[in-house]
Parts: C-alpha cells; sequence; structure tokens
C-alpha cells in the first residue's frame, strides 16, 4: 500500500482505496483533484487482499480504516468489512455489481486468452468511458506500463473471485455508501448490489469510474 500524501503521518482511520480488476491505485491520479487515499501500487489479488489490509494496519499501528472498493475492489473491501468488522468503520462502494453472470467471466477468459493487451485495452476504455480527459491521461501515462505489469495468474484469480461472489448475508456493522453510474457498462447500475441499510446515489451521467466524477463527493 502506498500513502499519496507521502511521508506525512495518517490520520487515526485513514482512507484505503482499493481499485478494481486490473488496475493499480494508481488510477486514483487521474483525478482532477489529488486524493489522499491510501492505495496499493499493484493490482489486487483475492488470494492475499485481506492479508495486505491486515498487515497495512499493523504496519501503520491502526485500529481501524474507511475502505473505498472499486468495482472488484468493492467486493474485496465488502468481504473485509465481513470478515472483521471491528477494522471498518465506514464502506463506500463504488460500480459494485450483486455478482458476474458466468457467461461473462467465460468472455473476458475468451478475450483474455486469444490477445491479452488488446482486450485489456478495450477493457479499460470502457471502464473509463466518460471521462474522455481521464482516459487520455491514463493511455498516455498508464495505460502501456500497467500491461507490462499485469501478472496474468493474478487476473485470473480475480476472474475466479468475480465468477463465486455474493453478497453475504450477513451484512456489515459499519455505514455503507453506494455510487453507482446510470452508464456504467461494467458494472450496469440494474446489476446493483442491493445492501440493507446502504445510503445509495446515483450519477445519471455516470460511467464505471465514479470517482472521477466532478458529482462524486463522498460522505
Amino acid at each position: 500500500m502506498r500513502n499519496a500524501g507521502g511521508s506525512k503521518p495518517l490520520p487515526s482511520s485513514p482512507v484505503l482505496f482499493l481499485p478494481g480488476w486490473g488496475f493499480s491505485g494508481q488510477v486514483l491520479d487521474l483525478a482532477e483533484q489529488p486524493s489522499p487515499w491510501v492505495r496499493p501500487v499493484a493490482p489486487l489479488d483475492p488470494a492475499t487482499a485481506q492479508p495486505g489490509i491486515l498487515a497495512f494496519l499493523a504496519e501503520q499501528h491502526l485500529d481501524s480504516v474507511q475502505l473505498v472498493g472499486w468495482s472488484m475492489g468493492a467486493s474485496l473491501a465488502f468481504d473485509f468489512a465481513c470478515a472483521f468488522p471491528e477494522k471498518v468503520v465506514k464502506l463506500t462502494l463504488i460500480g459494485m455489481r450483486a455478482s458476474w453472470p458466468p457467461s461473462e467471466i467465460v468472455a473476458i477468459r475468451q478475450g483474455l486468452a486469444a490477445d491479452p493487451p488488446a482486450f485489456l485495452r478495450d477493457f479499460y476504455r470502457k471502464s473509463v468511458l466518460g471521462y474522455k480527459k481521464e482516459y487520455r491521461r491514463f493511455v498516455a501515462e498508464q495505460q502501456e506500463p500497467l500491461l507490462e505489469s499485469l501478472d496474468m495468474q493474478v487476473l485470473d484469480r480475480g476472474l475466479d473471485y468475480l465468477g463465486q461472489w455474493r453478497l453475504p448475508v450477513h451484512g456489515v456493522q459499519c455505514p455503507v455508501f453506494c455510487w453507482h453510474g446510470r452508464r456504467d457498462i461494467i458494472a450496469p447500475v440494474t446489476e446493483q448490489a442491493l445492501i440493507p441499510g446502504a445510503r445509495t446515489t446515483i450519477i445519471e451521467h455516470g460511467g464505471h469510474a465514479l470517482f472521477l466524477d466532478r458529482e462524486f463527493v463522498p460522505c
């Protein structure tokens, strides 16, 4: 995990950003206003995400954290809050689906197997659709280094995780804020996870990368 504020000390309950499948936390740097959120330097591996968060808390001598999860990162954030309710004070979930249909997971695997760079470039385009300036920056500054650094086994484990993930029935104890974009084609708003007690905000012109939207103002 990396503190965007450099060597500055973290607040007592910092915000940790968990990015979506195939992205690193660097995607936050595309926003107009620099984000102070802590973020991972590499794409998340579902197999090590929870131990990684626990290690971060231990290294920083923190008792709790606020989690902001995007897409697959939202599912990982929810799972962490279920497993360690005393360590999460608030959840902000962006573009989280209730589940991923098996046919879509199969299609992603097929596209990834046929031509990984071409498939991922198209996936990145769809993920940042609606944010033209930010997408141009992503292509110019982040896309190719990210493609070169990707671990295909990590991507595969991510697809395994998304394919089996379902909203846990027992829920979480902390406040939950859900954000969805009406124009999101990766996680359509009609397939959003319905979490009892959560406060849900839908941005009418928003796409998948809602953290780049001017109307996204986390609570």
